[in-house]
């Protein structure tokens, strides 16, 4: 699924990149998570009265690459009545060095296929440019900036941020969501909380978390507005325990209802 102005002197600026750079994939865990999905906010004009439904996440270790699962399905009320049912399948795979990534998109409204996008993207190394190659809903080719990172390594690189003590991040980030290309994200980084007592939350949620506000750019949008907002606490394990999506007229807040750890593969 960035934002950086680093603070601080050079010295300071330098320690967070030598933290980052060390950090690997294997501190996240794979698990499934189950959010309840309501309406946290909605503008006059936006023309929706009430939205709910649910969103499961699941992260998983395919030995060869990170594997990420993600549906959402929403019931949206509209204030001139009627309803509409909204779903989204997203499933992608990223290799775990972080350069090969595969991606398949469907969106429906009341069952009929709105949006199906499928294809594949590579680096040519880290920290350089690449390519995305779309399957659906079209072929086409689009080039990737220096720098683009794909999800699994954004977040990972997000959450080693956060744990050595940064405040902000940002990359450009492609994730195959749609046919505009990579966006510039710009992540804000809150002050850790403390974790609960192991005895009053799930082990997954055991440890500290940070409150972090992301901002979605489209690189090939001059818009100093952002497309998407999310905010979140993320937990150095790559559980998220409360998300809000942030769209131009309306927001979407999801409750953790469930999240289980997956088992790890001997691969």
């Amino acid at each position: 699924m960035g934002w950086q102005w680093v603070a601080g002197s050079v010295a300071a600026a330098l320690a967070l990149a030598a933290a980052v750079a060390q950090a690997g994939p294997a501190d996240l865990i794979p698990h499934r998570a189950v959010y309840a999905m309501g309406l946290a906010s909605s503008k006059s004009g936006s023309g929706i009265a009430a939205a709910s439904g649910s969103m499961s996440y699941q992260f998983d270790d395919a030995c060869d690459g990170w594997v990420v699962e993600n549906r959402i399905a929403i019931n949206y009320a509209y204030t001139e009545g009627g309803q509409v049912v909204s779903t989204t399948d997203f499933i992608t795979w990223e290799s775990k060095d972080g350069l090969h990534y595969k991606f398949r998109l469907r969106n429906t409204r009341d069952g009929q296929v709105t949006e199906d996008i499928e294809g594949t993207a590579d680096l040519k190394g880290k920290g350089l440019g690449g390519v995305a190659r779309f399957l659906r809903p079209e072929p086409m080719s689009m080039p990737l900036p220096k720098g683009t990172l794909f999800p699994t390594e954004h977040t990972v690189r997000l959450l080693d941020a956060a744990l050595a003590g940064g405040h902000s991040f940002w990359r450009v980030v492609f994730d195959g969501s749609g046919t505009e290309g990579p966006y510039e994200v710009n992540a804000l980084i809150g002050r850790q909380t403390q974790s609960l007592p192991a005895k009053a939350v799930d082990p997954l949620l055991g440890s500290p978390s940070w409150p972090m506000r992301l901002a979605f750019f489209p690189v090939s949008s001059p818009d100093a507005v952002p497309n998407f907002e999310m905010g979140l606490a993320y937990h150095p394990n790559g559980v998220a325990r409360e998300i809000v999506q942030t769209f131009k007229n309306f927001s979407l807040k999801g409750r953790l209802e469930s999240v289980e750890a997956l088992p790890r593969r001997g691969c």
